[in-house]
């Protein structure tokens, strides 16, 4: 009796605190009557708002409507829980979290925030939790509430690019911890992997209005996701365009008056030091003349292992440059970034969404908290401009910066940050056209475009690839383009690296044929389909498939090639160039290896593209669910942006499927005009919602893998002409 008594004293407070609302359930109920979300006949959410809080909360709250998983998953990854749900393959992607110290970075930045970033995350994390109040059954794997501190906390980044090998990398994770695995420390990836922008000057255009393509190239699963919104509050902000889930923000879009579009560029913005340890005090390293004492602390990651859940002590030092993320030999390598505090970071992207000119424009782009992404511009007057990179550290040119720097040396200390209107830059080029595709700023405009001489060597490492050249020869065409051609024009079928490099491989061919006479037999048909190929993409093509397959193998052996050079030794570039980087008999072997491949797994050297090359929506590629070939998808016609595909679409395979499906590439993407009356389509790879049972899982995927495009309604009457539902959150 007394047993059932005590039970019953410890349950009774539970379900008491269970059956209790949450205090702050009055003002998220306020606040989402102040919030009206419209969707239209493509599940896009249209929100309005009193404030721009107000919008914030409307689009946090659609987001977790259309894909709570992801939104979660993006939070656990960022506050490095990963390990816990995953286990050890993202056991060094949570240490590389702690190593950065996000989470406190996080909280100490919303508390030092403004009145007005703290309103926007104050009612971020609010959406989220009454969502969750809402739907109490949701399945939560790990999170069940959000703080508003979560959307201030910073990306870890990671040395590559600065001669830092990957066997030093784990030298590293090593030395920290022990027992994590060696093979491939999983440490988070920039959030975009590729990109393509366009801006076109009314000089260049049929209307006399100037055009913005925004295409980012990125992962079609995971983190860094993009979502299609539009934002429009009572104090002024009329903004459409992606976010990134679990963000609150438009990274690329348009209002009334400006359109803007980023990509990744190679404007140096961290770099990387070698610092000397004394031998006999391992807490000291040297300095000038002298030494200073490190800082050292200790995390602990918790990670998954069967059943159980353990924990990992992570020890961890850092110098005033910064963080250890590498050993080399006896020496430690330490990374420093410009990166401002997120708070900045946010308010310079704000300030970006309520432009109307491009003075407003470039004043908040010289608010350079963005660091390393380059920036295309275009407005209703006119105007075109670009800027490479953001905040850009000025350095001693007598070094050279691509490599680890003598961290003892106080001659590789910054001296400030460059102004903006000291890095790469075009405004108003009399071409007509800007452009960039992660590629050099110094062909972007043609012959209008911003000279090598004049800018430090750190500004920009970019070679031109074949995607640039692409743009640039479409672009550079005389005559003028209408929306229509452009809408053709950005998704070019010509693959210039075929144009140049398979001629060069069929010449090799023809050479090596006569040293090893068994080749015919192989590859003469082979050869006479490619001898005629126009060089352009399809979904019938045969010839495609035959190219993709040996590019494929070759930038297999590229990437060996790269992986075998001795730290600090920078290969020549392996994917650009109109002259092939391979001899004779790896040209040709490797069309050997593609055509056995293709008759091993499909029977026959000459297939279809479309038979191959498929998009299929799985719910997280490679983690809950893999591909199917027995389940339905469609046929995708474009192929890997290495070969010069404007439409960028990389696919793979996994153990068992002979088809392979799009992993990486265009997801959203838009076209706009900007008259005074905005025209702007744009498109999603599968659809706004991540529910099967949705009609928008997969309805913009055959427009999508055909190269099309939808509206994207930007005007109150067009949406409400199309409007499919109308609510406030939690209705």
């Amino acid at each position: 009796m007394r047993s059932i008594f005590v039970f019953l004293l410890f349950i009774q407070p539970l379900l008491y605190a269970q059956s209790q609302p949450d205090p702050g359930l009055p003002s998220w109920k306020k606040q989402a009557h102040r919030v009206t979300i419209i969707r239209d006949n493509w599940g896009v959410p249209h929100i309005y708002g009193k404030t721009d809080a107000d919008v914030v909360f409307g689009l946090m709250y659609a987001q977790c409507e259309d894909n709570y998983w992801q939104l979660e998953d993006t939070y656990i990854q960022n506050l490095g829980r990963a390990a816990e749900i995953y286990g050890e393959r993202f056991l060094a992607a949570d240490a590389n979290t702690r190593l950065f110290e996000c989470v406190t970075e996080g909280k100490a930045t919303y508390a030092a925030a403004s009145p007005f970033i703290r309103q926007l995350c104050d009612a971020g994390a609010a959406a989220i939790n009454f969502y969750l109040h809402n739907y109490p059954a949701l399945e939560k794997r790990l999170l069940t509430r959000y703080e508003p501190w979560f959307f201030l906390m910073p990306e870890p980044t990671r040395p590559s690019g600065h001669g830092v090998s990957a066997q030093e990398s784990r030298n590293f994770y090593q030395m920290v911890t022990a027992g994590i695995p060696t093979d491939n420390p999983s440490v988070r990836q920039q959030s975009e992997s590729g990109s393509n922008t366009m801006v076109l000057a009314p000089s260049k255009t049929t209307t006399g209005h100037t055009m913005l393509l925004i295409n980012p190239h990125v992962s079609l699963f995971g983190v860094g996701q993009r979502y299609e919104a539009h934002l429009v509050s009572k104090s002024g902000l009329n903004v459409s365009g992606f976010a990134m889930f679990g963000n609150f923000y438009i990274w690329s879009g348009f209002n009334r008056y400006t359109g803007w579009a980023h990509t990744n560029s190679a404007a140096d913005f961290e770099d990387v030091y070698v610092e000397h340890f004394n031998p006999t005090d391992s807490s000291m390293y040297r300095y000038a003349n002298a030494y200073r004492k490190a800082t050292f602390w200790q995390d602990t990651v918790r990670v998954k292992r069967g059943d159980i859940i353990e924990s990992r002590i992570f020890r961890f030092t850092k110098t005033h440059h910064g963080p250890v993320v590498a050993r080399r030999d006896s020496t430690l390598l330490t990374i420093k970034n410009v990166t401002a505090p997120q708070d900045r970071y946010i308010m310079q992207c704000w300030n970006l969404m309520r432009s109307r000119d491009k003075k407003s424009f470039t004043a908040a782009m010289n608010e350079r908290a963005l660091g390393y992404p380059n920036t295309s511009y275009a407005d209703r007057f006119g105007n075109i401009a670009y800027w490479h990179g953001n905040a850009i550290p000025k350095r001693d040119t007598t070094f050279n910066w691509r490599l680890p720097v003598d961290g003892s040396n106080p001659a590789t200390e910054w001296a400030g940050i460059h102004e903006l209107n000291e890095i790469v830059q075009v405004t108003n080029p009399a071409t007509g056209f800007i452009l960039n595709s992660n590629s050099t700023p110094y062909l972007s405009a043609g012959e209008s475009s911003p000279k090598k001489e004049n800018y430090p060597l750190y500004m920009a490492t970019e070679d031109q690839n074949f995607r640039a050249e692409e743009a640039l020869q479409l672009l550079s065409k005389p005559g003028k383009i209408s929306f229509d051609a452009f809408e053709k024009l950005v998704v070019s079928n010509h693959l210039p690296m075929m144009e140049n490099w398979m001629p060069q491989v069929i010449s090799a061919y023809d050479r090596q044929v006569k040293l090893q006479p068994h080749l015919e037999a192989k590859l003469k048909a082979v050869v006479a389909l490619l001898r005629n190929w126009d060089h352009r993409y399809s979904i019938t093509s045969k010839e495609t498939s035959l190219a993709v397959a040996w590019y494929l193998n070759y930038t297999d052996w590229a990437q060996k090639r790269r992986r075998s050079a001795a730290y600090g030794d920078y290969v020549a570039n392996l994917l650009a160039g109109k002259q092939l980087p391979a001899p004779d008999s790896i040209a040709v072997g490797l069309l050997a290896d593609a055509t056995d491949t293709l008759v091993k797994d499909f029977g026959t050297a000459f297939i279809a593209w479309g038979e191959i090359n498929r998009l299929q929506r799985v719910h997280t590629s490679g983690t809950l669910e893999k591909f199917d070939d027995r389940k339905p998808s469609l046929p995708v016609g474009a192929v890997p942006g290495g070969m010069g595909s404007l439409f960028a679409f990389t696919a793979k395979s996994e153990p068992g499927q002979k088809k392979i499906y799009g992993v990486t590439g265009n997801t959203y993407s838009a076209i706009v005009a900007f008259g005074k009356r905005i025209r702007a389509k744009s498109i999603m790879y599968f659809g706004q919602s991540a529910d099967p049972a949705s009609p928008h899982y997969f309805d913009q995927a055959p427009l999508y893998a055909s190269g099309g495009f939808k509206d994207a309604y930007f005007y109150k009457s067009d949406v409400l002409k199309h409007r499919e539902r109308r609510y406030h959150p939690g209705e």
